[in-house]
Formats: structure tokens, sequence, C-alpha cells
């Protein structure tokens, strides 16, 4: 058996391991690191016969042999040539996706379960809870779901506990349950994040990313969730410059009420271009971010002082 987790979500690439865990029941364990193990020993452990172990699960963590950029000297053609037939091997690709333009990496994904690992945002987590409440065995009412999706956040380990925490209350959970039993999570700070980047005001702005971090969200999941608001934002702009009234918005986007309001207050301050300005800036942090060049938090946070000072 062999999955393939790609994505830059840690959180939820940790998750998925410890449910594959979970479902496979493996009897032993052996991790590797692409980066330090070398192909031949990789290739080994994929080889050896079990002689004293059932079903062995077999990680193989920095598997960048199967994304665009490959950085380990292993060739995936000897990978996909492998039968895999009497372990579980796991690989772990910390890029946004496989490169399945290659033949060899195109081969093993057929043979495969690809699951992604890529940062929640507004539009994929309510089907990621979804998922993780139908592996739980529970279910909520509308209204209950609709709000555990507002406050409960965007890491998936979290998310993961919440739910635990609320099957074990019941399996049919009714919106007082949902909010009684919930650790809300700063999710408007995402909002609060993106005006205070647009003010400029560089030390509310470090104080709400240092309160992501405090929950363990990774720096390149918060700048997709900031970059996503502003995304966001410039597609309001582009509708009021084309003179769209407010209900307008709230039926092309399929947003709240709340949300267009907030997102018009904001595009009102800028240009269209301009706020294509701030995406360009936090792709470059992003680019800067994966391609290793600089730390991630030391690069999130030199990019928030380096605001311009707001006027006063």
């Amino acid at each position: 058996m062999i999955y393939i987790l790609a994505g830059e979500d840690e959180s939820r690439m940790d998750y998925r391991l410890e449910e594959i865990k979970r479902k496979e029941k493996c009897d032993s364990l052996t991790r590797l690191n692409a980066k330090e193990c070398g192909e031949a020993n990789l290739l080994y452990e994929l080889d050896t016969m079990n002689l004293f172990y059932t079903k062995p699960l077999v990680i193989v963590d920095n598997a960048s042999f199967l994304s665009a950029k490959n950085d380990t000297g292993i060739d995936p053609q000897k990978i996909a040539d492998r039968p895999i037939d009497d372990k579980v091997a796991v690989f772990l690709v910390h890029a946004k996706k496989i490169d399945t333009r290659k033949k060899a990496v195109k081969a093993l994904a057929a043979r495969a379960t690809v699951l992604d690992c890529a940062p929640l945002t507004e539009k994929n987590q309510p089907d990621e809870i979804r998922q993780m409440m139908k592996e739980k065995g529970i279910q909520m009412e509308p209204g209950a779901f609709e709000w555990f999706c507002s406050h409960a956040g965007f890491s998936a380990a979290s998310l993961s506990m919440q739910l635990d925490k609320l099957a074990l209350y019941a399996d049919n959970l009714k919106l007082a349950d949902v909010q009684a039993l919930t650790t809300v999570e700063p999710t408007q700070n995402v909002f609060k994040m993106t005006d205070a980047l647009f003010e400029k005001d560089r030390v509310r702005f470090l104080g709400l990313y240092r309160s992501f971090r405090a929950q363990n969200m990774e720096p390149i999941a918060i700048l997709a969730l900031i970059a996503s608001q502003i995304r966001f934002v410039y597609q309001v702009r582009v509708l009021l410059d084309e003179g769209r009234s407010q209900n307008d918005m709230v039926q092309m986007l399929g947003a709240s009420s709340g949300r267009i309001w907030n997102s018009m207050r904001n595009a009102r301050r800028f240009r269209a271009d301009q706020l294509l300005d701030h995406l360009a800036w936090l792709s470059r942090l992003d680019e800067q971010m994966k391609s290793g060049k600089i730390d991630k938090d030391t690069g999130f946070e030199n990019f928030i002082l380096q605001l311009p000072e707001r006027s006063s």
C-alpha cells in the first residue's frame, strides 16, 4: 500500500499521517529522510522482505523526488519500479503538489492514495471538517456546523482535537453543544492582520502574527490566509469599479453581507493595482520561504518590520 502526502501545511500532513497509522494498524515503523539516507538505503528498505512483522510502515520524509525540484539525488523511476506490496509506504512531499509531468511520478501516483496537505482556507476548510467528522462518526446540525467552521480555526491538528472532544459528548451535536465545548480560535485575526497590513500598523500586525504562531500555525499557512483575504478584497474592488452593489457582491462572491461590508471598507482605500502590489509582496515572501532562502519566522517578522510607517 502506498500513500503520497503532498502540501505545505505541516499540521495537516501530521494529521493525515496519524490517520494512516490508525487505519493501517502497522506493527513496526521505520522513518527515513530522503535528503539524508541516500538512494541505496531507501531502495533496500523498500525491497526488504518481512520476516518478523506482518505489516511494517515505512515513512519517507522530504520525498522531493516526487516534486518538481528533486534535491535528494534519488531517481523516482527506481521507486516506481518497486512493487511495495508487503508493507505500507508513505511519502511526504513538502511542496504544493507532486510533479506528474514525470512519467515515474505519474505511474507511482496511479498506484497510490494521494492526499492533499495544502493549507486550509475558508474555501477548503469545511470539506476537511466534514471528512474528519465522517471519520470520527459525528454529525452536527447545519447551524452548529457553520458556527464551528467560523470559530474553530484552520489548524488540522487543532480541528481534529476539537472534534475528538465533541465526539466524547455526543454523536449528533446541536449548536448549543458546539458553542459550549469548542475552544474558539481567533480566526478573525486574519481580517485584523489584513487591516493592520493595509494601515501599515507594524506593532499590531506583529502581535497578531505571534498570536497565530503560538497556536502552532505555520508561517506559510498564515501567509496563505492573508493572501486569500487580500485576493477577496481585490475582487470586491473590481466589482466596486464596475458599479456593483453590496447585494450584488453577496450573490456573486457567495459571501456573507458582513464580510462584504468589511471588505468594501478596505477596498475603497486602494486601487485594484495597489492590491495586486500587496499580493506581489506576499508572493515574493512566499517564494523566499519555500525556497529556503530565509528562515520562515525571521522572514515574516522582517517583512512586517520593513513595512512603511503608518501616517499619523
